[in-house]
């Protein structure tokens, strides 16, 4: 673009300081930029967006109360406020690692620091529009759903040796995999990768790969941009869809976890982590994903109920697992379900719900008359409905819990006792019934525990206490009533402790019996075996107590 073309461009600068939109105002009317708005946040500018295109929109990232740049990049994407044609550049004079890395995740068309120069505005708009222009005719066909077009415009670029050749490169790629031309995809990475090792065609061919089920090459090749690129995010994304595609889901957690600890400010992976952790049973991790997911969730437009009712849930899990661990989440946990009814509006269903976890929470949090006073708000409203049929099965699953949670064993029983009756011989209701019964009802399950204890057995049995301790635990996390699980992992921690005692293993061992107390009932034909282990850790106690 000639700079006698400024003058036709429209621009939105967005920052909550007046000094710094008064600046930048006077550095875009220098450039030739005539026609400039302003906004003073992020709510603001997007009143603008909604009613105006824009060729260009300055977004400092700190905005102050409310959405930051990042978040107003998001919205506008995802609402579609603007076109692909608007440049959004964002500008920051926050140097964290995390907000650096949120700004190269989320790709604006340019990232600025302050502070900034009429020089060095300049510069970089010029480029952009420059590239802009050229672009601009390829982009248009592609809103047009006119791939062919696209494709032999991109190819006119590339061959003509133009300024933009890389860009249409990436494009002419991305438009191959579209439509299924697998191998003229990886063709035009290939060529790129011919002349310089870029991570982006890297990830380009494992695409590919990938869509053909080469599952291994496509691992191959993300390893390749990841050692091109440490920081290659696009390369840890597509190695998680290959490990949800093959339901391989702890290896999927653990390249989320990965994700996220390189760049924390995105909430759709904290998401992903926590919904991850979650079914691999992992309470800590999905505590810790959904409590960041409830911060990050705040003024986005990906705020969701199941981050605040997940941070609820693992937090609950995780108390029945360690209270030590559980005891940093709880008034988080507390706290999202008391922001959940600001901010959603909730069902019959999720109204229960959120009361029957708020119960829960109290209880773990030793206010046992909040609890019930929650508990009893829950139940009034599933009465409101006199079909109870009608119910949600995760309700009335999350009031067997909370049941049995505040020590009413006879009436969970109860309720649990129903459900099996109403639901025999569906599999995948009994699945779920599972998290709360103390044998598993349903086949998969019931086959898994089998192995799990023969597993963990193995190991006690060889002496490889730490390995049995792991077993145990693991089948825990599936399995939290599980009394004779419990009983094993004591069993295993006691015998570790007698060859060398540490408070952790102590503590842990302590924590696992407490649980099993609250549980257990004297007729139950595990009891002997937990008075025994009882006296057993008791003996180990005093032994360390001589020592000392």
């Amino acid at each position: 673009m000639v700079d006698g073309e400024y003058h036709k461009l429209q621009a939105l600068i967005v920052d909550d300081f007046d000094s710094f939109r008064v600046t930048v105002s006077k550095m875009l009317l220098e450039i030739g930029i005539q026609v400039i708005d302003s906004a003073v946040n992020g709510a603001d500018a997007l009143r603008h967006c909604k009613s105006k295109s824009y060729d260009l929109i300055l977004c400092d990232h700190n905005l102050g109360k409310g959405k930051t740049g990042q978040q107003v990049l998001e919205d506008l994407r995802y609402f579609g406020y603007q076109n692909q044609h608007t440049l959004f550049v964002l500008i920051s004079a926050e140097t964290s690692k995390s907000i650096i890395m949120a700004a190269y995740d989320y790709e604006p068309d340019a990232y600025l620091t302050k502070p900034v120069t009429t020089r060095t505005l300049q510069q970089r708009l010029t480029r952009l529009f420059a590239q802009r222009a050229v672009m601009a005719p390829i982009y248009h066909m592609i809103e047009a759903e006119d791939s062919a077009a696209a494709i032999v415009a991109c190819q006119k670029h590339i061959a003509s040796a133009g300024r933009y050749a890389n860009q249409c490169q990436k494009l002419l790629g991305q438009l191959y995999l579209q439509i299924g031309e697998y191998s003229q995809a990886e063709q035009v990475y290939r060529d790129v990768l011919d002349l310089r090792q870029l991570d982006w065609a890297q990830v380009g061919v494992a695409r590919t790969k990938k869509a053909q089920g080469e599952y291994l090459a496509a691992h191959q090749w993300l390893e390749e941009a990841i050692a091109t690129n440490p920081l290659c995010m696009k390369a840890y994304d597509v190695k998680a869809e290959i490990y949800h595609e093959q339901q391989r889901h702890h290896e999927l957690q653990s390249v989320l976890e990965k994700a996220v600890d390189i760049s924390p400010l995105s909430i759709l992976r904290q998401q992903y982590l926590g919904d991850t952790a979650s079914l691999n049973n992992d309470s800590l991790i999905a505590a810790q994903a959904y409590r960041r997911a409830v911060r990050l969730g705040e003024n986005s437009c990906y705020d969701r109920v199941e981050d605040y009712t997940g941070l609820a849930r693992a937090t609950i899990a995780l108390h029945k697992h360690s209270v030590i661990k559980a005891k940093p989440f709880l008034r988080d946990a507390q706290k999202a379900l008391t922001e959940l009814e600001q901010r959603f509006n909730k069902s019959l269903n999720t109204k229960t719900e959120v009361q029957l976890l708020e119960a829960q929470l109290f209880n773990c949090n030793g206010e046992h008359k909040k609890a019930e006073e929650y508990l009893q708000l829950a139940r009034t409203e599933m009465l409101k409905d006199d079909n109870s049929t009608n119910h949600n099965l995760d309700t009335e699953i999350e009031l067997v819990s909370a049941l049995f949670a505040l020590g009413k064993k006879a009436a969970g029983d109860a309720l649990v006792n129903s459900l099996l009756q109403r639901y025999i011989g569906c599999e995948q209701e009994l699945q779920k019934l599972d998290r709360v019964l103390e044998e598993p009802a349903s086949e998969k399950n019931r086959s898994l525990v089998v192995s799990i204890n023969k597993k963990g057995i193995t190991f006690y049995k060889e002496s490889k206490f730490d390995a049995a301790i792991e077993c145990f635990n693991n089948a825990l996390q599936s399995f939290p009533n599980h009394i004779g699980i419990r009983l094993n992992l004591v069993q295993a921690l006691a015998d570790k402790l007698k060859l060398e005692t540490t408070v952790s293993d102590l503590e842990f061992a302590r924590d696992t019996l407490d649980h099993i107390k609250a549980m257990i009932t004297s007729t139950h034909d595990q009891y002997p075996r937990y008075l025994q282990l009882q006296d057993t850790l008791r003996r180990v106690e005093n032994n360390r107590q001589d020592r000392d």
